[in-house]
């Protein structure tokens, strides 16, 4: 959604492991420093479930943040992106200010 999509198509697997869950302001304070730093890039990128089966780990997994107000930390080891979390977004929910405006080229499809 936005960001440069360049290292997510080698990084990102075809399914993520949660390796926990984490406070929001702790992930909006990370999030502000590295921001602030300008060395760094932030991506965002939006899941969707392809089969039925994933659809109903996805609702489960949303409605377990949702309802602990945590988000989520991937346990995946990738090579470039160095920390990545699940936040839980309804339909109706606004992104959240710090990772707006969205940068880059826009959105991209990674398969």
């Amino acid at each position: 959604v936005s960001g440069s999509p360049e290292y997510l198509t080698e990084d990102l697997p075809d399914s993520i492991q949660v390796g926990g869950r984490i406070a929001p302001q702790t992930v909006w304070d990370y999030v502000e420093k590295i921001k602030a730093s300008g060395t760094k890039e932030i991506c965002v990128v939006r899941f969707t479930p392809v089969t039925e089966e994933d659809q109903i780990s996805y609702t489960l997994l949303f409605a377990y943040f949702s309802s602990r107000k945590r988000y989520g930390v991937a346990a995946n080891n990738m090579k470039q992106v160095k920390d990545m979390y699940l936040i839980p977004l309804g339909a109706a929910d606004k992104i959240p200010h710090p990772l707006v405006p969205f940068d880059g080229p826009g959105r991209y499809m990674l398969r």
